[in-house]
């Protein structure tokens, strides 16, 4: 599931990834709507009934929305998410708040899966982890100020604390699967590199860069060239200055598409 489809496939804004290992086939987010979502998967032949597990992003509409519709069609599973992904979430434009958080609490997802909520990275099988929460160590990625928070009953500036990526080891090579990378793909990577002891080679997914800056998308690339970064895919929310400028720097750049096969 991505904004931009291949021929014969829906696109939504939002994404989705279904992951299929030795041990495991999973959904990384589920998209805005559960009817793209099972409509993509039908026209791929993905049965959801063989789902082991659902791993959610973050807590936003466009990554959730098709949760409810996935999970009537794949029996009870288990849910990994970051223990803030179900707290009210909201943006801010012109003066007024948008609910743009998960449309389902928690409780009513407890008669159709293992709900686990963690914001350490957690081992999903022995070529697939999540990165868990992501340290914010640079100083360009700053949290963006139309994305708020409520605690308690007071509004506050959301820092996305939930938002986790996905890393699969493949063919001895490390891939990182993002959602929408609001902690910064710069700080992701670098967390990627503290965990694993190495940098991963492909990056595929959202990058939350449509409204960045030259500064940030500069640093971004010399951030990928000195780690190491061969290829990047990118789709969803990253716009198109990050990949023209990764592919001016010498980076593989293939746009990400719904239907698309990566490996």
């Amino acid at each position: 599931m991505d904004n931009t489809p291949s021929p014969g496939y829906r696109a939504e804004h939002g994404i989705s990834f279904f992951l299929e290992s030795h041990c495991l086939r999973m959904l990384f987010d589920t998209g805005q709507s559960g009817d793209v979502l099972l409509d993509n998967a039908k026209k791929a032949g993905i049965d959801f009934g063989w789902l082991g597990m659902i791993a959610l992003s973050h807590g936003h509409y466009d990554h959730t929305g098709g949760l409810m519709k996935a999970l009537e069609k794949s029996g009870i599973v288990k849910l990994l998410a970051h223990e803030d992904a179900f707290n009210q979430k909201y943006s801010l434009k012109d003066g007024k708040t948008k609910d743009i958080g998960i449309p389902f609490n928690v409780k009513a997802l407890w008669h159709h899966c293992d709900v686990m909520l963690k914001r350490e990275p957690v081992m999903i099988c022995d070529c697939i982890w999540t990165t868990g929460e992501i340290p914010r160590v640079t100083a360009f990625e700053k949290p963006y100020s139309g994305f708020l928070e409520e605690h308690k009953g007071v509004m506050k500036l959301d820092w996305l604390l939930d938002d986790q990526s996905l890393v699969v080891l493949a063919d001895d090579k490390l891939m990182l699967v993002c959602g929408c990378c609001h902690s910064g793909i710069v700080n992701t990577i670098e967390h990627v590199q503290t965990l694993f002891g190495r940098y991963p080679e492909t990056i595929v997914g959202g990058l939350h860069m449509e409204s960045a800056d030259d500064a940030r998308i500069c640093a971004t690339v010399e951030a990928f060239k000195a780690a190491g970064v061969k290829k990047l895919i990118p789709g969803h929310c990253s716009g198109k200055k990050i990949g023209d400028a990764a592919k001016a720097a010498g980076i593989e750049v293939v746009p990400l598409h719904a239907g698309m096969v990566i490996l």
